[in-house]
């Protein structure tokens, strides 16, 4: 390995383990792993002991084999689904972002279901407006202030919202900001009425954002579609009257995933 600062060895060594656990899937021990990478049977037992922790490594009652655990399963189900998602929706949505000349995010759940994720950033090819969204894919943001996170937690029950959030700290980021869950919970009712959810600068002073829900073919919200826009060029009934337009999008998209609406 060539000699980088940036690196960080016991990272390395874990992800060296992995992919030998990915190498062996029938199992493989704390001894053939110590011999194959060269390490001490000391260092992978805590590195493999941290992953176990963390559900990255998996141990099979009454044997002393390791093998690859659930979050792996769980993170590569989240970059197909990512992917199939973006490669379907990329072509419907840039179409609309270049109609209306605004920028579209589409978002998931993070593993905690406390944040969206923005998994594409679909922008307008060639923009009028001299300013951009400063939004970037990968990064992640509080549900509780945002249209995409409303949209999708709206799925889920009123008590399975109340334990997911039960540990959240509710930042006023704006002015505008909710700040508890009763107010959450109120926000999330007018949601499932409309089908539709609004950020009126409640995570960004300025920023204006209207998302609605795409379906997968087990009929859960896999993603939310969000128009952004700056309220300089925004007036609320300016962007309200593009919710039918971002809905039918939406239908297609959810269409092609599989999703077949309840007669």
């Amino acid at each position: 390995m060539a000699n980088n600062n940036n690196f960080v060895q016991s990272v390395e060594r874990a992800l060296d383990i992995l992919e030998t656990l990915a190498e062996n899937p029938k199992g493989y021990g704390v001894t053939q792993i110590s011999k194959d990478l060269n390490l001490s049977k000391t260092t992978v037992h805590r590195l493999i002991s941290t992953m176990k922790n963390k559900s990255f490594v998996s141990q099979p009652p009454n044997s002393d084999q390791y093998i690859l655990g659930s979050k792996i399963l769980y993170l590569s189900s989240c970059l197909t689904n990512s992917m199939d998602i973006v490669s379907i929706s990329r072509p419907y949505i840039q179409e609309f972002v270049d109609k209306v000349d605004e920028t579209v995010h589409l978002s998931v759940l993070d593993e905690t279901y406390t944040n969206i994720v923005y998994i594409d950033k679909i922008k307008p090819v060639n923009p009028k407006k001299s300013v951009s969204m400063s939004s970037r894919i990968g990064k992640k943001v509080p549900l509780y202030c945002t249209a995409s996170g409303k949209v999708i937690l709206s799925q889920f029950d009123d008590n399975k919202i109340r334990d997911i959030m039960k540990d959240i700290e509710f930042i006023p980021y704006t002015p505008k900001t909710l700040t508890d869950i009763e107010g959450f919970i109120k926000e999330i009712h007018e949601v499932r009425k409309t089908g539709y959810a609004l950020d009126n600068m409640e995570h960004e002073d300025g920023i204006r954002c209207i998302s609605v829900p795409i379906f997968n073919r087990n009929k859960e919200i896999i993603t939310a579609m969000s128009l952004s826009g700056l309220v300089i060029y925004n007036e609320l009934e300016t962007m309200l009257s593009l919710k039918e337009d971002l809905e039918s999008i939406a239908k297609v998209i959810s269409s092609l995933l599989g999703y077949k609406e309840s007669n």
